[in-house]
């Protein structure tokens, strides 16, 4: 199965037939119980950070997966056992790996640090909501960019008092490269190429990229106000 990049796709704005709605209700069910497995890993390693190990060999097993759905048809059902167990291998690390850095910090810096973790976390959410709306209500395919364009209007109103301009900024350039490739998982579905799995673990990633922009960009933006304070 081919994934290249179409840029027909890209600017393909027809509406969704019920079969690529259904497509999209599904990919959006399995990312959203891969965001549900990152977060209780995230939970678990903080109690029990001796895991670390496991999370990140989790991780491994995930690459390995998808080393052998290069040579395996991805809709078979043994290419699909395999493909879940790469997205929740990957959800495991990167919850796991996450919390299990917490405990080893002094209490000051570790609650700083779930403060970023936790609002970066939150932002992610509302833009991971918006396309879920997006994905179960409306076959129209411009509505996409509707949404899109609501939930950065919702960060970037929230983001101007807490965060900064810039973290705006790197949040709406994530969003379009979910919107990108939502668009490209369209266009394969429509062709007969789709594959629930295989997308939604290309959406999580996309938000895993996200989530790290902007947990940058909250740490910077601290450690600026903090020595601001010393300065004064």
């Amino acid at each position: 199965m081919k994934n290249n990049f179409s840029l027909d796709g890209l600017f393909d704005f027809s509406d969704l037939s019920p079969s690529t709605q259904h497509h999209l209700r599904r990919v959006y069910s399995y990312l959203s119980s891969g965001i549900a497995v990152a977060i209780l890993c995230f939970m678990l390693a903080q109690y029990f950070p001796g895991f670390a190990t496991i999370f990140s060999a989790l991780g491994v097993l995930a690459l390995i997966a998808d080393i052998v759905l290069i040579f395996m048809n991805r809709n078979s059902r043994n290419g699909r056992m395999i493909g879940f167990a790469s997205l929740y291998g990957y959800a495991s690390s990167v919850g796991g790996v996450l919390g299990s850095y917490l405990p080893g910090l002094e209490p000051e810096s570790r609650m700083a640090m779930y403060r970023y973790m936790m609002s970066a976390l939150v932002s992610v959410l509302v833009i991971f909501v918006m396309f879920s709306i997006f994905a179960l209500l409306t076959s129209n395919r411009a509505g996409i960019y509707g949404l899109v364009t609501l939930s950065s209007i919702i960060l970037s109103i929230i983001g101007i008092f807490f965060w900064g301009y810039s973290s705006i900024i790197s949040a709406l350039v994530s969003s379009l490269y979910i919107v990108s490739d939502t668009q490209q998982i369209i266009y394969r579905q429509k062709r007969g190429g789709g594959d629930a799995v295989y997308d939604a673990k290309m959406l999580f990633v996309d938000l895993v990229q996200l989530f790290y922009k902007l947990l940058q960009h909250f740490q910077k933006k601290d450690k600026e106000e903090k020595k601001k304070k010393q300065d004064d």
